[in-house]
């Protein structure tokens, strides 16, 4: 099985119905408990839309339409106090509207909603969401 590099994805969903994908984590093993998005590492011999499409096919299985890499990003430290920088780049995936089908060691629910709806509740690395809204401007 190939390794996960330090580099790492965050998907936010959006469907053809014009709704956005929350997740709920496992606070057992994903060690948050909150509101999220599909992330993932990318894996030794992986570009970034590979891990896109692989992680959204094992987090959801849904049908993806159409990934749009952004310049959106956060480098950060983890685990923590490791010494260990995570780069990870932020892409919009456009898929068809269902049910996903989730892995209950990873999430233990799901909603789709209104783009207001899905930033008020999204847990994000900065309190200050502007970077969130401003990449989510231009969709409806």
């Amino acid at each position: 099985m190939a390794k996960d590099t330090n580099n790492k994805i965050l998907a936010i969903i959006y469907s053809d119905k014009n709704e956005f994908l929350l997740l709920k984590t496992n606070p057992k093993t994903m060690k948050i408990d909150s509101w999220y998005v599909v992330t993932g590492g990318v894996k030794e011999n992986e570009d970034y839309e590979g891990a896109v499409k692989r992680e959204i096919q094992e987090e959801t299985n849904l049908e993806i339409l159409k990934i749009t890499p952004t310049n959106l990003f956060f480098d950060y430290e983890w685990p923590k106090d490791s010494g260990k920088i995570k780069h990870e780049k932020v892409f919009l995936v456009s898929v068809k509207h269902a049910i996903p089908k989730l892995s209950a060691w990873e999430h233990l629910d799901y909603k789709w909603l209104a783009k207001e709806e899905f930033i008020d509740t999204i847990y994000w690395y900065e309190q200050d969401k502007s970077n969130l809204k401003e990449l989510l401007s231009g969709l409806k």
